[in-house]
């Protein structure tokens, strides 16, 4: 599923068509930019798998089926998080995480979206998935949280069946398809994708209307992207994003906050991660990286709003260490 260089042309590999004692490296060296790593436990004539990728301007369509097979995920073996679109058409996956708490089944027929940013384990069983992987860049622009789980069903969205038709459509015809069709279907779906993650951010609270949204928007997604530089303030941002600092003032006093209260929201929102997360880092080194200038006020702001302080939370979330 390695990105093609050509735009709208489908990309096949079948291990079919590799020697058994080269299939395992090639399939790995294969899959390995999007951070996943390929579980080397079979036979290699054991090994079946066919990878189709179709790229466009606005992201990629990948299609997938194999025997059993298990991958991982690993976040440090990529510039970013990934979030994704998944159908499964047949046979078994299950997605887990570090903590048992996260394992999920993906149910076959349905459309999820799955957000990758942490390490994760995918045991799958004679499995044909599709997927469609939006640019993050875009994403980030209208979706700039995390989601409530690991997967997230979007099988009562009104356009699941818009997406699931056309995800259909590529995979089964895409061979017999010009550039210009297929280039159609494709950016099509991406811009649905985006359509629905505005949805979700709107219901999880991360996207809010009113005469200025759009500048309230703009301005929450670049502060979760630079929460850690230590001189954000309102006129950084203002300068930056080149609205007027009265503009922007008003904006957050239209969604009865401030910039200040949402720099220190989404800080300690960040700081709560790594707490979880990144279980050797000094308090001292997370409040550095969350944009804090004092473990100490750092610690205080934490406190006021989770009720304990960082070392509890962590010791807490991570009980056996």
């Amino acid at each position: 599923m390695s990105r093609p260089t050509e735009l709208y042309v489908p990309h096949v590999l079948d291990a079919a068509d590799i020697p058994p004692e080269l299939r395992y490296q090639q399939i790995s060296q294969n899959i390995s930019c999007y951070g996943i790593d390929v579980a080397d436990d079979r036979r290699p004539e054991e090994i079946i798998a066919q990878h189709k990728t179709i790229s466009g301007t606005k992201g990629d369509f990948c299609s997938a089926w194999g025997s059993r097979n298990i991958t991982v995920f690993d976040p440090h073996k990529t510039e970013q998080t990934s979030l994704y679109f998944s159908l499964l058409l047949e046979g078994s996956q299950i997605i887990s995480g570090r903590k048992k708490s996260t394992a999920t089944e993906v149910t076959s027929g349905s459309l999820m979206v799955h957000e990758r940013n942490d390490y994760y384990t995918y045991r799958s069983d004679d499995v044909r998935q599709l997927y469609l992987l939006p640019d993050m860049e875009a994403v980030k622009e209208i979706f700039d949280g995390r989601l409530p789980g690991p997967m997230l069903a979007m099988e009562n969205h009104h356009l699941k069946d818009f997406m699931v038709a056309h995800m259909l459509l590529l995979h089964s015809h895409s061979a017999a398809m010009n550039v210009k069709s297929t280039s159609l279907i494709l950016d099509g779906l991406h811009n649905m994708a985006l359509l629905m993650l505005a949805d979700v951010a709107k219901e999880q609270g991360l996207l809010s209307s009113g005469n200025l949204s759009h500048v309230y928007n703009a301005a929450r997604s670049y502060i979760a992207q630079n929460y850690s530089r230590h001189d954000l303030s309102p006129d950084s941002i203002s300068q930056e994003l080149r609205y007027s600092r009265s503009s922007l003032d008003r904006a957050f006093k239209e969604q009865r906050t401030t910039v200040m209260a949402v720099i220190k929201e989404i800080r300690l929102i960040k700081a709560r991660e790594m707490l979880e997360k990144d279980i050797h880092l000094r308090i001292e080194q997370i409040a550095w990286r969350c944009g804090f200038s004092s473990a100490f006020i750092f610690s205080k702001n934490f406190r006021e709003k989770y009720k304990v302080p960082p070392t509890v939370w962590r010791d807490n979330f991570n009980p056996s260490n």
